[in-house]
């Protein structure tokens, strides 16, 4: 194995068996962007090298665009190999790891096409796919004996080249392709890790693209900007918009580690981008992503493709075209130095609340914006609920134990298979606590072996289901149009009712365990601007998590504020974010247990702050002292 390299183990980075975190950035030439393989100026790339390592940055996302590097069919360019590994070079030089993204075709909504593909099918041409499996392993040949290759990705975004191709494609052909890649990249680079780049529809969409899928793959690559979401984010400097990152992350990390390789905002001025990064960043992190790379480096200068159709991405970077220090650099840079720092080893630990998403059918579907039915925004507001009530939570994947979880939370569901039922009744009779809201009459609504209720009929008279109180919050809804459930007890108790009497929440017990039924889409249903501050939404989620015994050792009294605990041995620190864009203040109350008392802290958090505060064992939580924190108290 090539010293220095850098392995993956139990869905965690190290290098010479210490924890590695990457930090890193995306990057083209401010002068040449995409053109800088044929425009090549070492000079340029060692002065930005060099500057990106001064920041504290680890790592550089490069782009091999396959029309540079074959451009004849079958005939590789050895200018563009010697290139490639003198930029290899120069990283290693400066102490960074390269991140390359192979067959570049796509890159900011334009295709860089190699001319001789003609507009072959990418999966579905037999010489199109050996030409990708040659070209993969070439380029991991050329670079198997550099010490500071992070990983391969297969391609970014590759899913866009073809889009209605690869949005027709299967579970197992998708399986089938990351697996002959990455086969051909191993055969070249034993100990190379692979992955492959897609954007939020890797989650939110219905492709087979999937971090579910994924099993050929080391780790999934994720992009997430808050204004290409499904969920009506209000701005980038709204709640919902930081905690975008991290759902991505929770989402994705059930299934394989997660490394976003893109991240950051647009549509907005300097200081709101700055505030975004760096409660974003942190988030990330604290939900468990094993690396994070900015979009990009410096603003560019040149006006070619792709930036002559797109003016907008020709300044989202952490410098300016002068090379002037935008604020977001000095928050990646603190963020990079907690990371690498007082944060290395740190990873999520077991989490007491599971949130289970029944698999939707595939809607061969492939683009920015594709959400999956309403499951999309279900198990996003599930999350976010999650957040604002401090549950520690982790999404489940179908092959993870249920049993492991005092909770599990189904959003909204709008299918619920008879394997999954089956799976849900294991559980809860084994002694598990379930929360289910149903998001279908036909399909999702009523059971009562599982739920102990039955469905009575429908109706469509939405002002008799307008609202329910429970846990002393009043819960206003707002029904999508379409048929609603109405129920009946089935040996169930009802702790809720809606105005004409039907029951709204149930409590049902079932062996050792318990089930609450809520007869509404209740996260679905947020997804509407400025919905989620209508009323204390995770109250529900509080009352239940209280009835399942589930006692979490930091927890703040505000909504806005995420607390998240991650562990090292016996370590443990307290992630303490305040998504909102306006100050707050706090009480934060650490609960040590084996004991002790519990104490509370009031704290005064400015917009998109970021706090840590560190213990051992069953000891109290304390923040850093002045002395510890970076820049004179700046988080």
């Amino acid at each position: 194995m090539n010293s220095g390299r850098v392995t993956l183990a139990d869905g965690a980075l190290s290098r010479d068996g210490r924890p590695f975190v990457s930090v890193g950035i995306n990057y083209h030439p401010s002068p040449t962007g995409c053109d800088y393989w044929r425009e090549w100026d070492g000079a340029r790339i060692d002065d930005d090298f060099r500057e990106m390592a001064a920041a504290g940055l680890n790592t550089v996302r490069i782009f091999v665009f396959w029309a540079d590097f074959e451009p004849k069919e079958g005939a590789y360019d050895p200018t563009m190999t010697d290139r490639l590994r003198e930029l290899a070079e120069t990283a290693g030089r400066h102490g960074l790891y390269c991140l390359p993204s192979l067959l570049t075709i796509w890159m900011n909504g334009q295709r860089f096409d190699p001319p001789w593909r003609a507009g072959r099918d990418l999966w579905r041409d037999d010489g199109m796919r050996e030409r990708q499996r040659a070209f993969v392993h070439h380029i991991a040949t050329e670079l198997r004996d550099a010490p500071n290759v992070l990983a391969y990705d297969l391609g970014d975004e590759v899913i866009h080249v073809d889009a209605a191709s690869s949005a027709a494609l299967g579970a197992e052909e998708v399986r089938a392709w990351w697996g002959t890649l990455a086969e051909a990249i191993r055969a070249a680079d034993p100990d190379a890790l692979v992955l492959q780049a897609n954007e939020a529809s890797a989650v939110l969409g219905g492709h087979a693209f999937r971090p579910e899928h994924a099993l050929p793959l080391d780790m999934v690559g994720l992009h997430g900007f808050p204004v290409w979401t499904p969920f009506h984010i209000e701005s980038v400097a709204a709640r919902k918009a930081t905690a975008f990152l991290p759902y991505l992350v929770r989402r994705g990390g059930a299934h394989r580690p997660v490394f976003v390789d893109e991240m950051g905002s647009y549509g907005c001025d300097e200081d709101t981008a700055a505030l975004y990064l760096r409660a974003a960043a942190h988030s990330a992190f604290a939900a468990g992503a094993v690396g994070t790379a900015v979009w990009c480096w410096q603003d560019f200068t040149t006006e070619r493709k792709p930036y002559a159709l797109r003016p907008n991405e020709r300044r989202v970077g952490l410098l300016a075209a002068d090379g002037r220090e935008k604020p977001a650099l000095a928050e990646y840079r603190t963020f990079a130095r907690r990371v690498t720092g007082e944060l290395a080893g740190f990873r999520p630990l077991p989490a007491p609340v599971g949130v289970f998403v029944p698999e939707a059918e595939p809607q061969n579907e492939a683009g920015y914006l594709t959400p999956s039915g309403s499951d999309a925004p279900a198990a996003f507001y599930a999350h976010l609920l999650l957040q604002q009530a401090h549950l520690p939570y982790e999404f489940t994947s179908r092959e993870a134990d249920l049993e492991r979880h005092a909770l599990v939370i189904c959003p909204s569901a709008r299918q619920l298979p008879l394997d999954d039922r089956h799976r849900l009744a294991q559980y809860v009779a084994s002694g598990g606590v379930l929360l289910y809201s149903t998001g279908s009459l036909l399909d999702a609504a009523g059971d009562e072996e599982l739920f102990g209720v039955r469905v009575r009929d429908f109706t469509r008279a939405d002002d008799t289901h307008a609202h329910f109180t429970w846990a002393g919050v009043r819960f206003p809804l707002r029904w999508e149009p379409g048929p609603i459930p109405v129920i009946d007890t089935a040996g169930a108790e009802t702790l809720a009712a809606f105005a004409d009497g039907s029951p709204a929440l149930t409590r049902h017990r079932l062996g050792e365990g318990t089930v609450y039924y809520l007869n509404a889409p209740l996260e679905a249903q947020l997804n509407a601007p400025y919905r989620l501050d209508e009323t204390a939404w995770h109250r529900l989620y509080e009352a239940v998590a209280e009835e399942a015994g589930i006692r979490v050792p930091l927890t703040a009294d505000d909504p806005s504020v995420e607390v998240t605990v991650v562990g090292r041995g016996d370590e443990r620190c307290g992630v303490v974010i305040n998504h909102a864009p306006e100050p707050v203040r706090t009480t934060l109350r650490s609960r040590p247990g084996g004991g002790l008392p519990e104490t509370a802290e009031r704290l005064r958090l400015e917009p998109k702050e970021v706090r840590l505060l560190f213990w051992h064992g069953n000891a109290p939580a304390r923040p850093l002292s002045s002395r510890e924190r970076p820049e004179e108290g700046r988080p």
